[in-house]
């Protein structure tokens, strides 16, 4: 196929155009990982939507502008924060593109101007040396992450849908700002891409030829390229046989040909044949026991093993040739689990011991029952959100889908621990294609608003708003609420009052785009105000949270970038903010997802959590389950900021066991126990089939440390976990646990998880605060119950309304954990708004109350167990 990469420009759209950019998309998989030479530094990347835009780059670079800060200000690539650096990149890593325009440039050089995914890249090689990846002073004392030893492979189809999407010629105008438009482009795009590969193909092999010796190598890695491009689309779509198909022919072509892309391929295969197994044997659909780790049940077994048994034949020979690598063993420990002859089958030399998971403690094992409770959706990776959006006292779930033609979810609680999906009659249907959701009366009418972010990952879509008619259904108001102005990518936002005038106003962070925040009119509309405000930085945001860390009575925003440093943004009382997150200690540089703040140690003061993650690597997951030294662990690990109660913050996470290595993106948190503490669920994943790992559990112990107690609980689902949300759904004094479970792609859906809580015999409190003049949600509010247990001393336990995962939605209402043999003392409330103070004593434990701002008594709410134990729905289970 001589000229292949220079003709691309020369052909119609349908025969090649897209075939190539798909085709050079997943070459860097292909390739075998190799680290930047020795005497030159990191690769360097700029990219930019439009040609005009990289030309006046290219033009400033010429005259001798630094390339590290017009990344950093112009670039939309997920780099930009760091000056553009591809930290331990080669340019072998690279698509062929950008491999090519890379061939002659020297460090301290520049390429042209280089089409690219639709968009425009201009590289660079860093010369090497210490002050290589300075790009302002604020950045000066930041490690260099190294490359980590073993990348994970991805097959899941995710990256070419999105390529052939974002190149499909017939894309009608103002595409992004109509979700049902993006689902019909998503359903023509794909087999539009599979019939340009397969148009190239023939062209390149003739009819029933194929034959790779009749290729040169170069041409066999590009005949290599194309079948696996179609495999990954294949893959996407769920249509395992037809991948199997083109995996195998590219397996062929490298074997006669082209040696390099063998091991690629063998463990592309083993995944492939996997996957195709729990597909053909429920394992999405259904809620067995065999979707977790360490296993549930031991020697239970899929029925169809013909495809596990495959990948067990395609993992062993690629552990023939690397028997050290992780990644592979550690799928083929899962295969021989879906055989039920894990561990006992598994070689002694691959076996990943199941004590390495092991907890130290237990406090009892959940159940899965949400298929009794009738949360009987599947969906692909979004977002959940638990809380009463009709008034009536009971806990409804909304739940949210990435997927392009995948709806939002109503499940109506039906006060019999069952529930009821009323997406349609709430009028939900359309509104499609949504990785995250937030909730908030944003009108202070007294129903619950939520806002639909849309795009994360991907590329820009419309956020809808949608508010709450106080009648069982909604009604998207996006475009007169002055939300629609700009359309950006995110799946991250936080409700709070920046100022106090009792109206809920909205952050929002951004990809590859600036942060936004909406000052609220009162009037249903919202004015951006992100520039004035000062905190429109572009960074590829993926978590945003908002508490008062400085006790000044004015909230404040964390900020997590998914590679670049944190902001944390100081409220100055006057519509603007500053960024304080190098002065307070959480500048971090960690690769991060979710965050929140939380009062982890109940001291009264709020505190940072923020999960690591590590998008690449199970190899330096496994490392940190079996306690082997991880590269640069620290950019990596969980991070715990506890409040200093002084405007800083100190890095507690070693001290608290919370520096290990996992692959969180939905998480949250909740106290499991009622013992006043709160605890954290991460779910683990990322698109590629061969993320498998078990969520964790984390229980805190007294504010002092965290436990994982993954095994003894049963909460270690393997499949991919997005949002998170801890709620009482019974009224019986028990959080349980929501999981929305599903990867990025739809074959890869999966049913929620609805985890009960097994329960014990600690005390509880359940306040819901209403505001008055302060926004309706008391979003903000503070908290402050005061306990004496077992006849000793007294404590307090804080909760902030509003507080919770940037993935995942508790309710707004407080479940607060009081601990064995409790005595309530007093309850205490903080209104910032108002600055109003209220003090209630002799109240009951282990019942729900209201207390509305100003009101000198509480109310006591009629909650009664949606059944009693044993005989609900839930209660049940399976």
């Amino acid at each position: 196929m001589p000229g292949l990469t220079t003709a691309v420009d020369s052909i119609n759209w349908h025969r090649m155009q897209l075939a190539c950019r798909l085709v050079l998309s997943i070459a860097a998989l292909i390739l075998p990982v190799a680290q930047a030479q020795q005497d030159e530094g990191d690769l360097g990347i700029i990219v930019v939507r439009t040609a005009e835009e990289a030309n006046q780059i290219l033009a400033a670079l010429k005259a001798g502008a630094d390339f590290q800060i017009l990344a950093k200000e112009r670039s939309v690539d997920s780099t930009a924060n760091e000056g553009g650096h591809m930290e331990g990149l080669s340019p072998a890593n690279l698509r062929r593109e950008l491999r090519d325009a890379l061939k002659d440039v020297k460090a301290g050089q520049f390429t042209g101007v280089v089409p690219f995914r639709g968009e425009f890249a201009i590289l660079t090689i860093f010369p090497a040396g210490p002050n290589a990846r300075k790009v302002d002073s604020k950045q000066d004392s930041l490690p260099v992450e190294p490359p980590s030893e073993r990348n994970m492979i991805k097959i899941d189809g995710f990256i070419e849908s999105d390529a052939a999407f974002l190149q499909y010629p017939q894309k009608p105008d103002g595409w992004e700002r109509d979700p049902n438009q993006i689902c019909s482009i998503r359903k023509e795009s794909t087999p539009a891409a599979l019939s340009a590969l397969e148009k190239l193909l023939f062209d390149a092999e003739g009819p029933g030829t194929g034959k790779a010796e009749h290729l040169s190598e170069n041409d066999a890695d590009v005949a290599i390229e194309t079948h696996v491009a179609m495999a990954q689309l294949h893959a996407f779509n769920g249509e395992m046989e037809q991948a199997i198909q083109q995996f195998q022919k590219a397996y062929e072509y490298a074997t006669e040909s082209s040696p390099k892309s063998l091991p690629f391929l063998r463990e592309a295969l083993g995944i492939t044949y996997l996957h195709f197994s729990e597909m053909e044997n429920g394992a999405y659909r259904g809620s067995g026991n065999l979707d977790f780790f360490p296993p549930i049940k031991p020697h239970a077994h899929y029925e169809k093993q013909e495809y596990s048994k495959l990948a067990i034949q395609f993992f062993l020979s690629y552990l023939e040739q690397k028997p050290d690598d992780r990644e592979v063993k550690w799928l083929l420990n899962l295969a021989y689990e879906t055989l039920g002859q894990y561990p006992a089958g598994v070689p002694a030399k691959y076996l990943v011991a199941e004590r390495d998971f092991d907890s130290k403690e237990s406090v009892g094992r959940f159940i899965d029952v949400a298929p009794a409770a009738g949360l009987n959706v599947f969906l692909a990776a979004g977002g959940v959100v638990v809380d009463d959006f009709e008034n009536n006292g009971l806990l409804d779930v909304l739940v949210s889908s990435m997927y392009s033609c995948d709806s939002l979810h109503y499940f109506h609680n039906n006060g019999d621990g069952t529930f009821s999906d009323r997406t349609a009659q709430a009028g939900l249907l359309n509104q499609t294609g949504a990785l995250q959701i937030v909730q908030a009366d944003y009108n202070n009418d007294g129903c619950l608003d939520f806002l639909v972010l849309r795009g994360g990952w991907e590329f820009p879509m419309r956020r809808s708003l949608l508010r709450n008619n106080c009648d069982g259904t909604f009604t998207d108001v996006t475009e007169q609420s002055g939300l629609a102005a700009t359309v950006t990518a995110s799946q991250t936002a936080v409700w709070a009052d920046i100022d106090n005038d009792g109206f809920l106003d909205l952050f929002i962070g951004n990809e590859k785009a600036p942060s936004q925040l909406f000052h609220n009119r009162g009037d249903g509309t919202f004015e951006d105000i992100s520039h004035a405000a000062g905190i429109d930085q572009m960074s590829f945001v993926k978590g945003v949270t908002a508490a008062d860390y400085d006790k000044d009575g004015y909230v404040d925003f964390f900020v997590s970038v998914f590679n670049g440093t944190k902001y944390l943004y100081h409220n100055n009382h006057n519509l603007t903010f500053t960024d304080v997150a190098r002065e307070a200690g959480v500048q971090d540089s960690t690769f991060s997802f979710s965050t929140w703040f939380f009062d982890y140690d109940n001291d009264g003061w709020p505190d940072i959590f923020l999960t690591g993650y590590n998008i690449n690597s199970i190899d330096d997951v496994l490392r940190s389950y079996q306690g082997q030294p991880v590269v640069q662990a620290s950019r990596k690990t969980l991070k715990l900021f506890r409040n200093m109660h002084n405007g800083t913050f100190q890095d507690v996470t070693a001290r608290v066991g919370l520096d290990r290595v996992f692959m969180p993106m939905g998480s949250n948190f909740g106290d499991i126990d009622n013992d006043g503490f709160l605890d954290i669920y991460l779910g683990m994943g990322s698109p590629s089939f061969s993320s498998l790992m078990p969520h964790v559990l984390l229980h805190n112990k007294e504010g002092k440390s965290f436990v994982d107690i993954t095994a003894s609980s049963g909460t270690g689902e393997l499949h991919k976990g997005h949002g998170i949300a801890f709620a009482d759904l019974e009224r019986r004094g028990q959080e349980d646990i929501i999981a929305e479970i599903g990867g990025a792609v739809p074959s890869d859906r999966h049913v929620l998880r609805l985890f009960r809580n097994p329960g014990n015999d600690n005390d509880w409190i359940n306040v819901r605060l209403t505001g008055v003049k302060s926004n309706r949600s008391a979003i903000g509010a503070e908290i402050n119950v005061t306990v004496e247990n077992d006849g000793h001393g007294s404590r307090s336990v804080y909760r902030t309304v509003g507080q919770t995962s940037s993935f995942g939605g508790n309710p707004l209402e407080q479940h607060i954990g009081l601990g064995h043999g409790a005595r309530i003392v007093s309850i205490d409330t903080w209104w910032p708004a108002t600055n109003t103070r209220q003090h209630f004593a002799n109240i009951d434990k282990n019942q729900f109350i209201s207390i509305k701002e100003f009101a000198t008594d509480y109310v006591k709410l009629d909650r009664k167990p949606l059944r009693a134990p044993g005989t609900s729905a839930i209660a049940v289970g399976r």
